[in-house]
Parts: structure tokens; sequence; C-alpha cells
């Protein structure tokens, strides 16, 4: 198991630099125009999805950390409450 250690470490580094590639090109090409951002009049309901995707997330980081909080192994639950939290975030439509 401690072999795989640095090739999970070098997947996810990869990863992380392709999606920051992807959000540079992103940024370029809306300081060049090309793309535009919708405008958005009302954001107050998109701050609220966006702070209840921060705390779902942040509480499913904190239940597998403390895995013996809500029972023997909370580990199911807590991935599914971090799925929906993140995609709470990316769905939010703020910058």
């Amino acid at each position: 198991m401690s072999g795989s250690v640095p090739v999970i470490l070098i997947v996810l580094a990869v990863i992380l630099v392709i999606l920051m590639l992807a959000a540079w090109r992103a940024w370029a090409r809306i300081k060049e125009g090309k793309m535009e951002r919708p405008v958005i009049r009302n954001k107050g309901p998109f701050y609220a999805q966006l702070i209840v995707g921060i705390i779902a997330a942040l509480s499913a980081a904190f239940f597998m950390l403390a895995g013996d909080i809500l029972g023997e192994n909370t580990s199911g639950i807590a991935t599914i409450i971090g799925i929906v939290g993140i995609s709470l975030i990316a769905t939010s439509g703020l910058p």
C-alpha cells in the first residue's frame, strides 16, 4: 500500500496542472472578449447555494476525518455529501 502513495500523488498533481491550464485558458478567453459571462442581476440565491455547498463539503471532510461520529463507518455517506457539496459549489454560477 505504501508503494502506491507516490503514484496517487503524481496523478493528483497532473490533474491539478490540467485544471489550472484549463482555467488559465478560460480566463484568457474572457480577457480577449471571446467569452462573455452571463449578467446575473439577483445574486442572492447563488450565494446561498455557494454557502450551502461549502458547508456540505466541509462537513463531508469532517465525517471522513472522524469516521466514528455517526456510527461505525461513515465514509460512504461522507463521500455522497462531499459530491453533493462540490456539485453545489460548481453550479452556483459565481466567479
